[in-house]
């Protein structure tokens, strides 16, 4: 199975310590519409939203507060670009749930609203060579899944050989998940103030569903904290 070295540009250096990602691989795997047990899952994660933020607001969350400030430390203001996370969460309490995509990104979007912890999924496949990362530089824009222009200026950006192709707010259209793809990268993006056994459930959550999902398939997961 196919595993990655992820380091810290200077820029990312420059301006916050103690990354922490948990990374999830994949091979072998199908994608496929969602089913009714996605259906189900997102009641019960709806319900658990409602439940847990009843009386108070999700920027009160403390997995929220760690993320809000990861970003700030890299000069990211997350009120105006929100983590995919929290934009989940608010999503699902605004009474729209969750778009369908397919079941690999589905599911994944299930883990992390329920965790609180942005994610972005890749195709391995289309990932060229190691992974820095980095912030975007002034003039930096990729193309996204939903935006034909993303710009990456001063925003953390995963970038391999071919450029950027992620952060924890917007993946990219040219390492999506499509019909054909057949193995995954899955990187929870966040930091050493939340705990490694917060990143192994999240992990071991998502892994659970990819595995009722793909019983043939192999995984391995990994927390790791970039230099």
């Amino acid at each position: 199975m196919r595993s990655f070295h992820f380091r810290l540009s200077d820029r990312v250096k420059d301006k916050l310590s103690g990354l922490r990602f948990g990374v999830l691989t994949a091979e072998g795997v199908t994608v496929l519409a969602s089913s009714a047990h996605f259906e189900r899952e997102l009641q019960n994660l709806d319900a658990f939203l409602r439940t847990k933020f009843q009386e108070r607001q999700p920027a009160q969350d403390e997995i929220i507060g760690h993320i809000r400030r990861m970003y700030r430390l890299i000069g990211w203001e997350p009120t105006r670009y929100r983590p995919s996370s929290e934009a989940l969460v608010r999503r699902i309490l605004q009474g729209k749930g969750l778009y369908r995509i397919n079941n690999l990104v589905d599911y994944g979007n299930l883990i992390s609203a329920r965790f609180h912890i942005p994610m972005g999924l890749y195709d391995t496949s289309k990932i060229k060579g190691d992974i820095q990362v980095d912030t975007g530089s002034e003039d930096e824009v990729y193309q996204g899944i939903s935006r034909p222009e993303i710009h990456a200026r001063g925003k953390m950006i995963l970038r391999d050989d071919a450029g950027i192709f992620g952060n924890p707010t917007a993946d990219s259209l040219r390492t999506a998940i499509t019909p054909e793809t057949k193995e995954v990268l899955a990187v929870f993006f966040g930091t050493t103030a939340i705990g490694e056994d917060y990143f192994r459930e999240t992990l071991s959550a998502l892994k659970d569903y990819y595995g009722y999902l793909n019983p043939e398939a192999r995984f391995s997961t990994d927390i790791i904290e970039p230099e």
